[in-house]
């Protein structure tokens, strides 16, 4: 499994590219796979990890309907010459990205989040989370 790690923040520009940092673009590979993500942000996965997820989701979720609406909603990536994904109009709407952007990583994916709602939800938040409870050291 591929972990992501890590803060990042760029311009989308007006043609929706998407400058991808290089030590995100080396794991990626050369296809991924882009999604809506929760709270209203973007999920990015190489092959390797979007398989588990694609498995993980059929597994629960047997009707063809389900599988269909949730495959239909997932875009196959690459990044250009310039280091750049394109981004499909729907998944800028969806994730309400105009100009500035975070893209961070999230353990097993890449967040693609509009800055003001990773300033919201991340960035002012005070909340300090204790982690050494949680790893065995």
């Amino acid at each position: 499994m591929i972990t992501f790690v890590g803060s990042n923040y760029h311009n989308l520009d007006s043609k929706n590219r998407l400058f991808v940092p290089v030590r995100y673009r080396d794991l990626l590979g050369e296809k991924f796979y882009i999604m809506p993500g929760a709270d209203g942000c973007l999920f990015v996965y190489p092959k390797e990890n979007f398989d588990v997820v694609a498995a993980q989701y059929m597994a629960k979720h047997r009707l063809p309907k389900e599988q269909t609406e949730f495959f239909s909603k997932v875009a196959e990536a690459t990044v250009d010459n310039q280091g750049r994904v394109t981004l499909d109009a729907k998944h800028v709407e969806y994730a309400s990205l105009v100009k500035e952007v975070a893209v961070i990583g999230a353990g097993r994916r890449v967040e693609i989040w509009a800055m003001d709602k990773f300033k919201i939800s991340y960035l002012d938040n005070d909340t300090e989370i204790d982690y050494s409870e949680d790893i065995d050291w």
